[in-house]
């Protein structure tokens, strides 16, 4: 066997062992607990050593090698296309959004990530054309806070993607409804379509066409003339629900009191978990996590959104994922600011 050939073979058989890693721990990791985050990052390895591996057998194939260069120039093009896309895409769905809803720092994600994305080019590119040595460290920490940022992004949307299949199917035994802002005693179109949802699978994981116990969830705002949750009971009754399997809980503020105050309220009632928590399809994976957190055995199903709301609230999202384990974003914060110095360091000096 030449040596050509036997590298080749090494190296075959190198990507099949880092298929298999990589594809041995997200099932390991699926079967501990569908919810945790790091399911999406493995997901990504599976797929990129899958396409690797794929990539190197086909060059071993006759024509192969032009074959795969065919793919990899469309596969480019199609990401280019996308990445001038979606800056445009976001800025006009900001705009939407400032149109049809207030305006606070949430609702305008979708608008501020589009410009950013729009500008960053000029600031890359600037600091070469105007022959400034010393911002050379701050398109480097630009460039890998973007990249960090992209990165846990990208495993963020692997896992709701991985997520959203598997919580539809949960064989649960009662269903929490998460609340959000009511009027007087009328359920706007964004909580009704969460309610709409828990009904659907109350009813699905329900016997002979009655759905198992439902918790409409949520405390008075100070806004509010009543509690959520008593108005989302009565919306829920109207709407054929029997009044015993509804089990109003009228004091949760957060989610994290929602899930809490609706699990007790399911255990007093006498119903095991599984628990599914219905609130919309932005918020759900999120609420999968803070579930997790709490060691509650509750998964999350989600309700349509508005498309022109949904950019908004899922970078609204990604945010609070962010906020969940903050030390491994400061140290990344710190090893980007330190490959920036350097790079500061040796552009001014000349290196």
């Amino acid at each position: 066997m030449s040596a050509e050939v036997n590298a080749t073979v090494w190296s075959v058989v190198l990507s099949v062992a880092a298929f298999a890693f990589w594809g041995g721990w997200l099932a390991l990791s699926l079967r501990a607990d569908r919810r945790r985050l790091r399911n999406g990052f493995l997901a990504i390895a599976v797929v990129y050593t899958g396409a690797g591996l794929v990539g190197q057998l086909v060059t071993l194939a006759p024509g192969g090698a032009t074959v795969l260069g065919w793919l990899a120039l469309a596969l480019f093009g199609v990401l280019a296309l996308g990445l001038l896309a979606l800056p445009v895409f976001l800025v006009v769905n900001g705009l939407t959004m400032v149109r049809r809803e207030r305006r606070s720092l949430g609702n305008l994600l979708s608008l501020l990530v589009g410009l950013a994305m729009l500008a960053a080019p000029f600031v890359v590119v600037a600091p070469v054309v105007l022959n400034v040595p010393w911002a050379l460290g701050l398109v480097v920490g630009l460039v890998l806070a973007t990249a960090w940022l992209g990165f846990v992004f990208l495993g963020f949307v692997a896992q709701t993607l991985l997520y959203r299949r598997y919580a539809a199917g949960v064989p649960a035994h009662g269903v929490i409804v998460l609340g959000s802002k009511v009027v007087g005693s009328r359920v706007p179109p964004l909580l009704a379509a969460r309610l709409a949802a828990g009904v659907a699978a109350a009813r699905r994981l329900g016997a002979d066409g009655s759905p198992v116990p439902i918790v409409p969830s949520g405390g008075q705002g100070v806004d509010e003339d009543r509690p959520e949750g008593a108005v989302m009971g009565e919306w829920l009754v109207a709407r054929g629900v029997p009044a015993d399997q509804v089990l109003v809980e009228d004091r949760a503020r957060t989610t994290r009191e929602n899930l809490t105050l609706g699990v007790a309220l399911l255990r007093e009632h006498g119903t095991p978990g599984p628990y599914l928590l219905a609130t919309n399809n932005y918020h759900a994976p999120r609420a999968a996590l803070e579930a997790m957190d709490l060691g509650l055995d509750v998964h999350a199903v989600g309700a349509p959104t508005a498309g022109y709301f949904f950019p908004s609230a899922y970078l609204r999202e990604f945010v609070a994922v962010l906020r969940r384990r903050p030390r491994v974003h400061v140290v990344a914060a710190v090893g980007v600011a330190l490959v920036a110095g350097l790079a500061t360091v040796v552009a001014v000096a000349g290196l």
